[in-house]
């Protein structure tokens, strides 16, 4: 053991963590605050059993934007008590993929030998984190696969979808296999994600892991109720649901007076978005686009109720529970959902679960809300967060599966 090693129990979770000051920095384009949130919630998890929890990201992407300096230099950020190393990344796109092995490797083995790493955990199944797995694995490190997505490749892609796409497919199966080959613990968000291959492994459910020591007490500054959609604005994720919803009641005076629309997410069509929002001028309707952390926490604290609208019937319905649903029950809020993933076992005084996915189901519990039954629904939602997702909770359940 190297003299002046730290002896405190440590865990360090791979994964490409990013926060509006590092995307900024190294011109990468797509933000990730899914799986950054899914990081550090974890993180903080395992924290409160003891361990100093680390953070090592890429920071990197394919297309990262080329740079006179080359190579940005690795830094260290510390994001309410974790501490996040930022990896050495190259500026050059593509290549910077392959650098992304040496430097991730490179920082994992660095801190091995200052901290007694007793956890490492894994994001999904990118590259680098298998590399980092791997090294883990030699050095007999406990090793946690977080298993947010599941890949799921199809014969028929390669005739329907275009060839990146299935490759991608192929390759991400690939990887999954081998991210689940290395570890000691699969953690899961949903039972639905059991298949032969987690089954025979020591597996633990997750649904929900969530920060519920915020203040979660409504405000209802006007009579309107706020109702918010957020997320990837895409048809998966029911952006077309509930633009069918707000044609519908676009002429309807009471709903007009009663509810505030409110939209806030990343579009990869915002240009056509935008032309489609223009014919609900007589709602109270505003559309914020992408924003900041910050920013988001200050619409969710305005907001009353929240939809997740994932398709049931889409390609990911049986294999993704989105967790902005947790995030919106811990923070009180009253929960539209769809019927997928887990959100279907949640209590019925905790959130609405839609019957049908139609934008009638959608108004029909809309009109029947009111400031009375959204205080209910939400203080009902916050009390079964803190009873089931908060850190501590968690924590408990990761270690003691794990040791």
């Amino acid at each position: 053991m190297r003299k002046g090693k730290n002896n405190t129990n440590s865990s360090v979770f791979i994964g490409n963590y990013l926060d509006e000051s590092i995307q900024n920095e190294r011109g990468l384009l797509a933000p990730n605050p899914a799986g950054s949130n899914r990081m550090w919630r974890m993180s903080k998890a395992v924290q409160s059993q003891g361990f100093l929890s680390y953070i090592i990201s890429p920071a990197c992407s394919a297309r990262i934007k080329f740079n006179s300096k080359i190579v940005h230099p690795a830094r260290i950020a510390r994001k309410n008590g974790i501490i996040v190393i930022y990896a050495p990344a190259l500026a050059i796109p593509y290549f910077s993929i392959l650098f992304e092995f040496f430097s991730m490797a490179w920082i994992f083995l660095g801190l091995t030998f200052l901290r007694n790493i007793r956890v490492a955990m894994l994001y999904c199944y990118y590259p680098s984190t298998i590399i980092v797995g791997l090294i883990a694995k030699i050095q007999r490190i406990k090793i946690i696969e977080d298993l947010e997505d599941i890949v799921t490749p199809k014969l028929s892609d390669w005739f329907s979808k275009p060839i990146m796409f299935s490759l991608q497919q192929a390759i991400g199966g690939f990887l999954m296999r081998i991210s689940i080959w290395l570890s000691d613990l699969i953690i899961i968000p949903s039972s639905k994600f059991l298949f032969k291959t987690i089954e025979n492994k020591n597996y633990l459910v997750i649904d929900g892991c969530i920060d519920v020591s915020g203040d979660t007490k409504l405000n209802f500054e006007d009579e309107k109720i706020t109702v918010l959609l957020a997320g990837m604005l895409d048809e998966e994720q029911g952006i077309d649901l509930y633009l069918q919803t707000l044609d519908i009641v676009k002429n309807n005076e009471k709903f007009a007076k009663r509810f505030k629309f409110n939209i806030c997410g990343l579009s990869l069509n915002e240009e056509s978005l935008k032309a489609s929002l223009a014919r609900f001028v007589n709602l109270d309707l505003t559309y914020y686009g992408f924003v900041s952390s910050s920013e988001f926490n200050a619409i969710l604290k305005k907001t009353h109720v929240c939809l997740v609208l994932q398709n049931p019937t889409g390609r990911n319905a049986q294999q993704k529970t989105p967790s902005k649903g947790y995030e919106y029950m811990a923070s009180g809020k009253a929960v539209i959902v769809t019927p997928i993933g887990d959100y279907i076992n949640l209590p019925n005084n905790t959130c609405f679960v839609l019957s049908e996915y139609s934008p009638q189901n959608i108004i029909s519990i809309l009109s029947k809300i009111n400031h009375e039954s959204i205080i209910e629904i939400g203080g009902n939602a916050k009390q079964f967060a803190n009873e089931n997702w908060g850190f501590e909770n968690i924590g408990k359940k990761i270690i003691n599966r794990l040791f």
